[in-house]
């Protein structure tokens, strides 16, 4: 029996980690030479919890990380017609991966500028939580109590 429990335990953890990683929007971008997955860090994402964007580049062909975007690239949230660029920096100890710290204040749908350059390839391009990709987001009072 208690190794049914311990199965359940890996098998539930497992899953909960796919839901977090196939909550992100995935497309081929500069030209075809690249791929990005793009979301929350945290997802679902709350008002007032710290959070932001993240993503990750690879080459199409073989799926190699690409090193150095955060000095080539920028990226700008908007939302509710208000926009700010945010400090993008390379996720430690993950090759290709990016983020940026953001605590959004305001529950509803936020969108993603990234612009720039990767190699001799020209970035831009729009992400945006409508397109149901990745999640829009809640108020902290749905998971406050009391």
């Amino acid at each position: 029996m208690k190794r049914f429990v311990q199965l359940g335990v890996v098998i539930f953890t497992v899953l909960a980690l796919f839901a977090t990683v196939s909550a992100h929007e995935g497309r081929e971008i500069g030209g075809g030479e690249y791929t990005i997955v793009f979301g929350w860090r945290l997802e679902p994402a709350y008002t007032t919890l710290l959070n932001g964007p993240e993503f990750e580049i690879k080459t199409h062909e073989d799926e190699q990380p690409v090193e150095g975007a955060e000095e080539t690239l920028q990226i700008e949230v908007s939302y509710g017609g208000r926009s700010k660029v945010l400090k993008l920096r390379a996720v430690w100890g993950e090759p290709g991966s990016y983020t940026a710290d953001l605590i959004p204040t305001q529950a509803g749908d936020y969108s993603f500028h990234i612009t720039g350059t990767i190699g001799e390839a020209t970035i831009d391009e729009v992400f945006e939580s409508t397109s149901g990709e990745f999640s829009t987001v809640e108020p902290i009072t749905d998971i406050q109590f009391p």
